[in-house]
């Protein structure tokens, strides 16, 4: 093996590769997948409705605007932007009346970028 080659090896042949999954809270009106005001540090359970409680037959709508700051997230980072899909995965805690969330783990919208 080269030494241009081993300099970013470790030892054992190992290579060092380092991600970084980062949590953003965006500046929106409503909440993602809700029409509640997304206002930070009004008093608790004021910013609700039938989707947030979990309710039957309330169904979630994604936030346009919140798309629309990650898309230029991503473009201000050089990801590759791409349709993206959400899942729901469930969950059955105390503390999630909805016993689901959703997550866009197999398909994010935007991958690949660095600084």
């Amino acid at each position: 093996m080269s030494d241009q080659a081993s300099d970013h090896l470790l030892d054992g042949g190992w290579e060092l590769v380092v991600g970084l999954e980062v949590h953003v809270e965006l500046d929106t009106a409503t909440k993602l997948f809700s029409a509640s005001p997304n206002r930070f540090g009004d008093d608790p359970n004021t910013n609700i409705d039938p989707v947030t409680l979990g309710l039957p037959g309330a169904l979630p709508v994604l936030n346009r605007q919140a798309v629309e700051l990650a898309m230029r997230i991503g473009a201000a980072l050089n990801c590759t932007i791409q349709a993206c899909t959400f899942h729901r995965k469930n969950y059955f805690y105390p503390d999630m009346p909805k016993a689901y969330q959703i997550s866009q783990y197999d398909q994010p919208l935007n991958v690949d970028g660095f600084l």
